[in-house]
């Protein structure tokens, strides 16, 4: 799995988080429990390198691409696929996800992002 994961404090719930990196920067995390069937993800902003100094983006977006147990290796789009950077906003699926991609898409006045994803259970 890429990037760092942590445990919530219900283990029915799985956080996983990527390395912040420059916006125009694709984000991969693979090799996730395809046994949490409920598929969140959602995408941090920030004007620095180090992940510390949040930001709101005024234009672009995020797409989010999955890769279930049906369709690996290939991607497909996740039900609700965009991200508006300017409007924070988490998205859902039910799937057995093994992988999600993230890919900005002209982001304005943000310099870097991460992805973060919350698996659970039921």
């Amino acid at each position: 799995m890429t990037g760092g994961a942590r445990r919530g404090a219900n283990e029915a719930v799985k956080f996983v988080e990527s390395a912040v990196v420059s916006v125009g920067t694709v984000i991969n995390l693979s090799g996730l429990d395809i046994t949490r069937l409920h598929c969140f993800a959602g995408v941090q902003f920030f004007s620095d390198a180090e992940g510390i100094i949040p930001v709101i983006p005024s234009a672009g977006i995020v797409r989010i691409e999955i890769q279930t147990i049906n369709t690996a290796p290939v991607f497909e789009l996740a039900a609700d696929h965009t991200i508006v950077a300017s409007l924070p906003t988490t998205l859902t699926w039910a799937a057995n996800t093994q992988a999600i991609r993230a890919i900005p898409i002209g982001v304005i006045g943000a310099t870097h992002y991460k992805l973060v994803v919350t698996l659970n259970e039921r």
